[in-house]
């Protein structure tokens, strides 16, 4: 998929060095994830290998968000199969705050709706992440509610966590 500003494709074996370098391997991007950071390369290595793997089952979509640079800068996911789906992205640091994720989800979001077995697509987030919070608001999801200890956030706390729970769904 093209946006105005970036590519978002599969995964591919290659992207595990800039990925791991400027997101699965940077402790500030994947604070909030459900997953602690990668120690080395080789654990976003066969991440990749796993997404792919999802991909080819219809379990899961990891596209990773490609800029102009054409380096690797993001990770967005839906996860899930039939009527509704689990949206999640990370970005690299040096990307934040130029309205790129809003500009990959809503890409997602619309490529998504248009199967018409879809009717609700949501995501979490973390009650200490607001700028994910109006990510999520800006392209379309509505805040539903807190789920209480619902979550593992590892590089927060070995505790499940408090999360807001936002979706979007047909008409």
């Amino acid at each position: 998929m093209h946006t105005t500003r970036c590519l978002l494709r599969k995964p591919l074996p290659y992207d595990a060095p800039a990925l791991f370098a400027r997101v699965s391997g940077d402790a500030r991007v994947t604070r909030y994830l459900g997953w602690a950071a990668h120690a080395e390369p080789a654990q976003t290595q066969r991440q990749i290998s796993h997404d792919l793997a999802r991909w080819q089952r219809n379990a899961a979509r990891t596209w990773v968000l490609v800029t102009g640079d054409g380096e690797a800068g993001g990770l967005l996911q839906l996860l899930g199969q039939g009527h509704s789906m689990r949206l999640g992205f990370a970005l690299a640091r040096d990307l934040w705050g130029r309205g790129l994720a809003s500009e990959a989800l809503a890409a997602i979001l619309d490529e998504a709706f248009s199967h018409r077995s879809l009717y609700r697509v949501e995501a979490v987030s973390d009650i200490d992440n607001p700028r994910s919070a109006r990510t999520l608001e800006r392209v379309g999801m509505q805040t539903e509610g807190l789920l209480r200890r619902y979550i593992l956030h590892p590089n927060v706390s070995p505790e499940p966590r408090d999360v807001l729970l936002h979706a979007k769904v047909r008409p």
